[in-house]
């Protein structure tokens, strides 16, 4: 009888903090200027690649800042942030440059989420050039594994066997075809919103 006393008043308790957690604030604002996190944003598309190439005329949804008329700020130098999703390999000379991996990325946004413009170090396929690689997955963080059920899953263009399960790892870096470190690797993602916005 003691514990069900003691519970019953336990559970008053809780239900008391609760109430109290949930009441609203009348001095809260939502849109209070100390939430904008986002005041020198703007400033970031001073560095966005592609800008030229990458444009509102030829992506109409693409979003940008109202000066800006193109461009990609959500890319990552030097490093490859891809997952295993989905892998579409794409050589010189249908793909000459990151600008142009991104665009194909873009005119995908079904199932593209990912990109990258690296050495893959096969010679026979990329002639000693970078090559582009597409995907629908990103690199997951080294504590995280998916194993993903091909029997349950579509969309999606191919999934190495070697590729499953996905292990976590840091993401590598790219790399020249001697091994040395390639600065002008880089890779990327965008989405598309449920108003088919695309971000990039």
């Amino acid at each position: 009888m003691h514990f069900i006393t003691l519970s019953a008043s336990f559970f008053l308790l809780v239900g008391a903090f609760a109430g109290a957690i949930i009441e609203r604030d009348d001095n809260y604002n939502d849109m209070d200027e100390a939430f904008n996190i986002f005041k020198d944003s703007n400033s970031r598309w001073e560095g966005a690649i592609c800008k030229s190439q990458i444009t509102i005329k030829q992506f109409p949804t693409l979003v940008t800042p109202p000066n800006f008329r193109g461009g990609c700020v959500r890319y990552f130098q030097g490093i490859d942030i891809t997952g295993v999703v989905t892998e579409v390999d794409i050589y010189f000379p249908k793909v000459q440059s990151a600008c142009d991996c991104i665009a194909l990325c873009l005119d995908a946004p079904m199932t593209c989420t990912n990109w990258v413009w690296k050495h893959t170090n096969v010679p026979s396929l990329d002639s000693g050039r970078r090559s582009c690689t597409l995907y629908s997955s990103p690199n997951l963080p080294s504590g995280v594994t998916l194993d993903y059920d091909l029997a349950l899953s579509s969309g999606f263009q191919l999934l190495q066997a070697a590729n499953n399960p996905q292990v976590g790892a840091g993401a590598p870096t790219t790399v020249l075809d001697n091994g040395n470190p390639d600065p002008f690797g880089v890779s990327g993602f965008l989405q598309q919103d449920v108003n088919g916005k695309l971000y990039c």
